[in-house]
């Protein structure tokens, strides 16, 4: 069991606890940061049918590196994330687009009611109506 008073004085534990309220901090920040990609990203898409990449990957190194932060926070990690280390490394994303009318293939439509019977439509009364008739 460790003494109460050692872990007191024990310098590293409030050194990391000045990291810790750093962090906090700047999570914060980076959930604002977050939010205005978020919104931006989405005007974009609105406006010009498409993302815009860098904040797509800026968006992606927040949340790699507010996730590390998190981790040193709860102390599931000794590693203090950037600026005390390097920056999160980004994986290659597809990104989105709104595919335009000549973009999208040539398909043939199928009048739903011409192909459809009642007879194809599996109903999960019809064996109760039968049941009941038994029964009377």
């Amino acid at each position: 069991m460790i003494n109460g008073n050692m872990s007191l004085t024990n310098v590293d534990t409030w050194i990391r606890l000045a990291y810790m309220v750093l962090f906090a901090v700047l999570v914060m920040a980076a959930r604002l940061v977050v939010s205005i990609v978020v919104v931006v990203q989405f005007a974009l898409v609105l406006v010009f049918g498409k993302d815009n990449e860098n904040l797509r990957n800026l968006g992606q190194g927040l949340g790699k590196w507010v996730y590390q932060a998190i981790m040193f926070l709860t102390f599931n990690s000794n590693d203090k994330p950037f600026p005390f280390d390097e920056w999160p490394l980004l994986d290659a994303t597809e990104g989105y687009s709104i595919a335009s009318p000549e973009e999208v293939e040539d398909v043939e439509f199928v009048d739903a009611e011409s192909d459809a019977s009642d007879d194809d439509i599996p109903s999960f009364t019809a064996g109760d109506s039968a049941k009941e008739k038994e029964s009377n």
